[in-house]
């Protein structure tokens, strides 16, 4: 068979062998895929590359992000989302909302500043909300919390596990938020100064934008 290709019976082999172990890779990557997807059943590619770090490493798989996603795309596992027309920030508040922090600063390291922020889901059932709370200089997903309402002990739920996350010491890291309520209200501040966290929000709405956009595929 190598000789039909013109080339030597060891390349041949060894690209055999390559093959062999690219389709062994994917079938274990997509196991651990829908192991994550039971914990977190709407994670798309983007959460699920920094989820599968550490197993891709154990495992000797090289992986990155664009590769992941045609994986899930060939086998049909990609996530549709719906973004149009769900605020889930509601700044009208007379909450204090503190300075922002991440404006001009150079993040150097992980677990220097977390960005918590609320997603709008769309399931079968209805609608969903996930609460993230994400290393901004890693973007590793340090917290999360799913729930169908936007009650401030589900974000505060999503910070407890950030904080139980980190590796390192977890005083004085930059809590970044938009203004939403749920972030500025005393019950989530109080919570977060006592774990550490020192909080920064942005100083203007970002989510005018976000009623143009239209569905899209997850990536």
């Amino acid at each position: 068979m190598y000789q039909v290709f013109g080339i030597s019976k060891q390349a041949y082999y060894q690209r055999k062998t390559a093959s062999k172990k690219k389709d062994y890779d994917n079938q274990l990557v997509l196991e651990e895929v829908a192991r994550i997807r039971k914990l977190m059943p709407f994670a798309g590619t983007r959460k699920l590359i920094n989820y599968l770090q550490l197993f891709l490493t154990q495992n000797n798989i090289k992986m990155g992000r664009d590769a992941l996603f045609n994986l899930l795309r060939n086998r049909g596992l990609l996530i549709r989302k719906t973004k149009q027309f769900h605020i889930t920030t509601d700044s009208k508040h007379s909450f204090r909302k503190s300075p922002n922090l991440l404006e001009n600063l150079d993040i150097q390291h992980a677990e220097q500043a977390f960005v918590s922020d609320i997603t709008y889901i769309k399931t079968d059932r209805g609608h969903a909300y996930l609460a993230l709370v994400t290393d901004a200089y890693s973007k590793k997903i340090m917290g999360w919390s799913f729930d169908d309402n936007m009650k401030v002990s589900m974000v505060k739920q999503a910070l407890k596990m950030a904080h139980k996350n980190c590796r390192f010491n977890p005083k004085s890291i930059i809590h970044h938020s938009d203004r939403g309520k749920q972030y500025c209200c005393p019950d989530y501040t109080e919570f977060a100064n006592k774990l550490g966290f020192v909080m920064s929000t942005t100083q203007k709405s970002i989510h005018t934008k976000m009623l143009l956009q239209k569905e899209s595929m997850e990536y």
